[in-house]
This record gives C-alpha cells, structure tokens and sequence, in this order.
C-alpha cells in the first residue's frame, strides 16, 4: 500500500528559516533536486533525446519572452497514459506520455509547457512548498510525488485521508494564480508565435478527458483548477488577442514532426506486440499512409523484429524524401538490428547535412563503439557530455568505452552517474568510491565526488 518513502518528509526536514517566508531560489532549486531524485527512483522516465529535444525546441521559441529566470527549464516525460503536467521547484517542467500523444498540434504543447513556465517564472511553485511547510505535515503516508505522479506503479497508491486531502488543497495552486499563469503564459505563446487558441483548445481536451483522472493516474485538475470561469478568462484574452490582432498570422511547425515525436513516444509507452496488430489493422483501410507504416516499423523494431521495421521505414524515407529526421530513424533501427556498417552509411550521409544533429551523433558514436572503433567514439563522446548529462544510457556507455580504453577512474564516475540518474543512490555510491581508487590526485573529478559524496545522506 505505501510504496514510496515519504517525500514530504523530504521536503520538511530539507527547508529551514522562518515559516512564513518564501523560500529563496537557491532552497527551490536544492529542493527540486532532491524531489527530481525522489521521483526519477519511483517514476518511469522516458528517456529518449528525440523527445526532450523536440520539447526544448519549444521551450526555445518561449524562453526569449519568459524575461530574467531563476533556473534554466527542465523538461522530463513520465510513462503515463492521463494527461498531465506539472512544474516542480527549481525549474523541473513534466508532461505525461498521454499528453503528448492527445495533442494535435505544436501549439497545444506549447501552451501547457508556457502555462507551467508561469507558474515557475511568478514563483507559485515556492508558495506552493511554503504552504506545505507551514502545514508541517510530515507524518503522512501521501506523499508530493505519490499526489504529482498518481497511484498504481507510477506513484503508489493514495489514501483518501484528511492528510491526503489537505495536502491536495496546498498542492493546488489557487484562482489568482492560475489566472496570473494564463495571462503571462498566453503573453509568451502569443509572442512566441503560436496560435493562442491552443490554450483553449488544449484546456477543453483536458477537461473531457476528467474521465481517466482515477487514483492510479495523475489528476491535472487537482492541482490546477479549471472551473468555467477560467475556460471563460481564457476566452476573452483569446478574442481580445484576436481583435487587437485582425490579420495575426503563426510560425509555421511541421505537424509531421509531432506525428513522429507522438509515434516514438506510442512505441516506448504501449505493448509493441499491440501496436504491430493494431498498425496493421489500420493498414488494410489506409494501405498508402505513410504514418501508419511509420509506426508499425517503430513498433515492429521494438519487438525487434528488424528486417520488417527496416523494411516499413524504408518505404516512409521514400515517401518523404525531403524529411531527413526519417533517415535518421532507420539509421537507429539499422543500429539496433547490429547492420553496423548500414548505420554507419546513412548517419554520416545525414551528418554531413546536419552535422550538429545530437541524436545521430549519439546513434554514430555507439556504432563506432559497437565496431571497436574507439578513437572514433571517444571525441564523440566528449563532445555530447554536456548536451546528454541527463540521459543515463549516455553514461553507462561512456563508462563501458572508457573501460575499454582502460581509463578505469573516469568509467566508474560515468557509472556512477548511470546509476544516480536510476535512482540507486546505493550503487552509484559505490562507484564514486571506486572513481577515487583510480583517479589521479590532480583530477577535477575528484572534487566532483567528494561533493556528490557529503551531499549524500547515505555516505
């Protein structure tokens, strides 16, 4: 019944000062930390680069209009069918897997993610912990994440309790504050270049879909009320913006780009075995669509059944042939089917056009991994450390090359960060201790782990 250790209690013994004040940015972004640490262990994360950076290159067109930030936005994607989002402290920004595939266009995602950064950017997040700190309750079951993320595997089961109940009331955020959250993320959608009406439309999904909103998914409209006279100040500011704005035209966005996004984040989230049966099912009304032989190739790969995704996908590349991203697709699935050369072929074909491309750097640097070809790899490798910090597969597979290149030190900190990311502080303890038996006294990584070790309530 109580699956997840008390996050609150986490949250009550991590602040200190007088109750009554708003915690300051740097207590936010120490909380967000340990929250972001608490949920990565008790959530499933779905961690695909493709999918996190389509969402920044959202959050790109946004952030010029947010102004002065505390923290730098963060965005992850939780396995879970609901729709959803939520902004933890320190800048952390949510979207579950079921949001994003409900959407039907950039715009919808671009006004829940700019609705979440106002929450962030008026500081309603810190009013948010400040109330829960006042309320001082640290003995219940019900934890942030379990109220965040939901019952059932995400989030553990919840108990109607009047613990639970009050933490409910505390997490949500009240009628000013959505109203404040609506007016400034409209200002930086609209500024953005999206089409404003998104804001109603997604909204409006969210509410029909009250429905699924049971105790083993999240609930959106716990903590963010949507009474009808919200849906009613959304659409004033929408023909206010319409009126003032009589010939407004949008940035364009490539819908087939989202129907990809959306069909990567099907194939990671649902059983691939379905998918194949219901993408072939689909087939035999609409035998030429493109998309639907997408998805069966996606899900067809991973089944791992290889030769048919491959064949699946070469039929989208020809169909569209002026849509890369495509290519890269069936670079990936010739990777994971082992046609290292084939892989190799098609991504520095791709790279020479895209040369800054993460996902196919990513994709190259382990198909030179795979063929032994370190020297190849390894600047790859460095080069991607920054803009993969927060993908654990990243790190276990930097450690393994350096491993292979008897760089023994710098493997186990990589570990180290493999397993942290996991959420199994146990292990990744371990192999920061390691990390320190074989680094040289004059490396920077030294210094790093010792950090990482005091923080730790387990060293």
């Amino acid at each position: 019944m109580r699956r997840i250790v008390s996050l609150l209690l986490v949250l009550i013994l991590a602040w200190s000062g007088a109750a009554g004040a708003l915690i300051s940015p740097e207590e936010e972004a120490r909380l967000g930390r340990r929250i972001l640490a608490q949920i990565r262990e008790r959530a499933e994360i779905l961690d695909d680069p493709e999918v996190t950076d389509y969402l920044e290159s959202i959050a790109r067109r946004l952030t010029p209009w947010v102004g002065p930030r505390y923290f730098p936005f963060r965005f992850y994607v939780v396995k879970n069918p609901t729709l959803n989002a939520f902004a933890l402290p320190g800048g952390y920004i949510f979207f579950t897997s079921g949001l994003i595939e409900e959407v039907d266009r950039e715009d919808e995602l671009a006004a829940v993610m700019a609705h979440e950064m106002a929450h962030i950017q008026a500081r309603h997040v810190a009013r948010r912990m400040e109330v829960l700190k006042r309320l001082q309750l640290a003995t219940g079951a019900v934890t942030l994440a379990g109220l965040l993320l939901g019952g059932g595997k995400t989030g553990g089961a919840l108990a109607v309790t009047s613990t639970s109940l009050a933490l409910t009331r505390a997490l949500a955020y009240s009628r000013a504050e959505e109203e404040e959250a609506d007016r400034l993320g409209f200002e930086y959608l609209t500024r953005a270049g999206y089409d404003p009406g998104a804001f109603l439309s997604i909204l409006q999904k969210i509410v029909r879909h009250r429905w699924l909103l049971t105790e083993t998914g999240p609930n959106y409209l716990l903590t963010h009320p949507a009474p009808p006279e919200r849906i009613t100040y959304l659409e004033t500011l929408v023909k206010r913006y319409h009126r003032a704005h009589p010939s407004a035209s949008y940035r364009p966005t490539d819908p087939l780009y989202l129907r990809r996004i959306q069909v990567r984040v099907k194939v990671e989230t649902h059983d691939p075995g379905l998918l194949v049966m219901r993408y072939r099912e689909a087939l035999k009304y609409s035998p030429d669509d493109p998309m639907l032989h997408y998805g069966l190739g996606m899900a067809l790969a991973r089944a791992r059944f290889f030769r048919e995704a491959i064949k699946e996908l070469r039929q989208t590349v020809r169909q569209f042939p002026k849509k890369d991203y495509f290519r890269l697709d069936l670079a990936e699935v010739y990777f994971r089917a082992g046609y290292y050369p084939q892989a190799r072929e098609v991504l520095e074909d791709y790279l020479s056009r895209h040369p800054k491309d993460t996902w196919a750097l990513w994709i190259l640097a382990r198909t030179y991994q795979e063929e032994h070809l370190w020297k190849k790899a390894w600047p790859i490798f460095q080069d991607l450390a920054h803009k993969l910090d927060n993908f654990p597969d990243f790190h276990y597979y930097y450690g393994y090359l350096l491993s292979q290149m008897g760089r023994e030190g710098e493997a186990h900190y990589q570990f180290a960060r493999y397993f942290n990311l996991q959420g199994d502080t146990r292990v990744a303890l371990y192999h920061f201790r390691k990390a320190l038996k074989f680094l040289p006294s004059d490396s920077p990584l030294r210094r790093k782990i010792r950090e990482k070790l005091q923080a730790s309530p387990k060293s």
